[in-house]
């Protein structure tokens, strides 16, 4: 991922375009939604969203990768202070309330959630867990490499998301986050 230094006003500007998309892809679902609607929305010109994005699709990935970054810097301030084990089950909980939060939003990238965008998506939860396997922060599947315990989480952690956004049925998200602790650690989770 490469860094690119912005000023304030621009950041205020990527950031305005960001949730412009966020807000039209709820009421209308991506495929329904141009690059004119996004500049609109966000009360820009066409020629202000290129200067910052080069499709609906890099808007769509770029919106994700800041709500992942931000969702995963505030989850480790609130469960650093934390035990092994609870530190991930409450981490875990942090994860799946706001997925569950956001699921009006994940749930209308209609084309996306078939195309390489998910490929991208897991290699950025991958290492996103895998430096916190590497700094310690976490612990998961002990004797087991950092690269493969990141790897197996990620993938297990995608398909239960999957699942419940599939199946509406399968249980709120604190259920399903003891039953992920249970997978995961073969243990009752702790109490709260």
């Amino acid at each position: 991922m490469q860094q690119v230094v912005r000023t304030k006003q621009q950041q205020k500007t990527r950031l305005a375009f960001m949730n412009a998309f966020v807000r039209l892809v709820i009421d209308r679902g991506f495929d329904q939604i141009t690059v004119t609607d996004i500049a609109n929305e966000a009360d820009y010109g066409r020629w202000a969203f290129y200067q910052y994005f080069d499709s609906k699709e890099a808007i769509a990935w770029a919106a994700f990768e800041y709500w992942m970054m931000q969702l995963d810097q505030s989850l480790v301030q609130a469960v650093i202070h934390l035990e092994h084990p609870r530190r991930e089950y409450e981490s875990w909980r942090l994860i799946f309330r706001a997925f569950y939060e956001q699921r009006s939003f994940l749930t209308r990238l209609d084309s996306l959630r078939v195309s390489i965008w998910r490929e991208r998506a897991k290699d950025l939860l991958i290492g996103q867990f895998l430096q916190h396997l590497n700094s310690g922060q976490f612990a998961l599947m002990e004797g087991v490499r950092p690269e493969i315990a990141a790897r197996l989480y990620v993938a297990a952690f995608m398909e239960l998301l999957d699942y419940w956004g599939s199946q509406p049925d399968a249980g709120d998200y604190e259920s399903l986050v003891d039953e992920f602790f249970i997978f995961i650690f073969n243990q009752a989770p702790p109490k709260t």
